[in-house]
């Protein structure tokens, strides 16, 4: 992307690489509005923040009007509390025909051909924003501006880049709610965070309302999560390197990740997976420590004819439409390629509770 004059700012952030910013390729793929924003399904906090600071920037600095929709469930008690304190405006949608009526579209979190949108095949956004691993490549020759960046660690970061080349004031609430993003998708940056995740982080640190962020840190949880969650460590199953639990039904779609960051803390593993199955669709999550193999790469193959999904070097996500095929089956294919990739030699787990 060429280098835009507006970065000449003096101020104590400075982008690593001041090509990966031009808004003026950013105001021409988005006019004319409204525009469209559209994130992935059962948002977390990074996707949030992120279609947030699209919309204010558009509105900010060229006046671009802007509708934000996602599609599926915001059920976690921290994402619906991140909705009601940092970022209120967002409208959910159950088909594609419910996003008519717009002028532009962009995408953020996500990209075309992710099986995590609602974004229909041949339907194309003008822009996208998106750090995860490319889903192919034909689609980034169609659209107008793409920054697509798997090396960093949150979405927030990007649009907090361009925030800073049009020289926008982050109000407090904004501020807040891109800190949470950046620090849900990094660990606090322990994990996958780049220099331009660091240097986001520690900026916008210095701006955040704390009383608000702990109302979404620490948002209460229903009773029904402390009972999955101890199901959870009921049906899980230790090995030498790999914990697996398989989770059956779950309350909500995500579940699997919180499981999966819960496991990956066993002593002597190296690396967790977790399944559970929400109406038609069976959900897995995959956690490890730094491995050779990234943990991206080992959800593809685990997932290889059953699905999709993608993640970063320590943390993956995916789905597998299970259409009529027995959830158990498929389960046991997934987990059978889980423990060959791990080198397990039993399919033997040990409990971790007594029951």
């Amino acid at each position: 992307m060429s280098h835009n004059s507006s970065m000449a700012e003096s101020t104590s952030y400075e982008l690593t690489d001041e090509r990966l910013v031009d808004l003026d390729r950013l105001k021409m793929a988005l006019q004319p509005g409204p525009v469209l924003i559209l994130t992935h399904h059962n948002p977390d906090p990074d996707a949030l923040a992120s279609g947030d600071a699209l919309a204010y920037l558009l509105e900010r600095t060229w006046g671009i009007s802007s509708r934000k929709v996602y599609s599926g469930l915001v059920a976690r008690a921290e994402n619906i509390a991140m909705l009601r304190y940092l970022t209120p405006g967002w409208k959910t949608i159950t088909t594609w025909d419910e996003a008519s009526d717009y002028g532009s579209l962009a995408i953020v979190d996500t990209q075309p051909g992710a099986t995590n949108n609602i974004l229909p095949a041949g339907v194309l956004p003008d822009a996208v924003f998106d750090h995860h691993q490319a889903v192919g490549r034909e689609w980034m020759k169609e659209v107008t501006f793409v920054d697509l960046r798997p090396e960093v660690g949150a979405a927030a970061t990007l649009l907090f880049q361009h925030l800073k080349a049009a020289r926008a004031d982050i109000p407090t609430q904004l501020a807040t709610a891109l800190f949470y993003g950046i620090k849900t998708d990094t660990s606090g940056l322990s994990i996958h965070a780049a220099i331009d995740d660091e240097m986001a982080y520690r900026e916008l640190r210095r701006k955040i309302d704390p009383v608000a962020l702990v109302r979404v840190e620490h948002a209460q949880q229903p009773a029904v999560y402390f009972r999955e969650l101890e199901r959870g460590l009921r049906v899980a199953r230790a090995h030498a390197s790999a914990v697996i639990a398989t989770l059956g039904a779950m309350h909500r779609p995500d579940f699997t990740a919180d499981m999966a960051e819960q496991l990956i803390r066993l002593e002597g593993a190296r690396a967790a997976l977790c399944i559970g199955r929400y109406q038609d669709l069976l959900y897995l999550t995959v956690r490890t420590v730094p491995l050779d193999l990234p943990a991206w790469r080992l959800l593809h193959r685990l997932l290889k004819g059953l699905g999709q999904g993608g993640g970063h070097r320590v943390v993956a996500g995916g789905q597998i439409v299970l259409d009529g095929r027995d959830a158990s089956a498929v389960e046991t294919t997934v987990v059978t390629r889980f423990l060959v990739i791990m080198g397990e030699e039993s399919t033997l787990g040990l409990k971790l509770t007594d029951e």
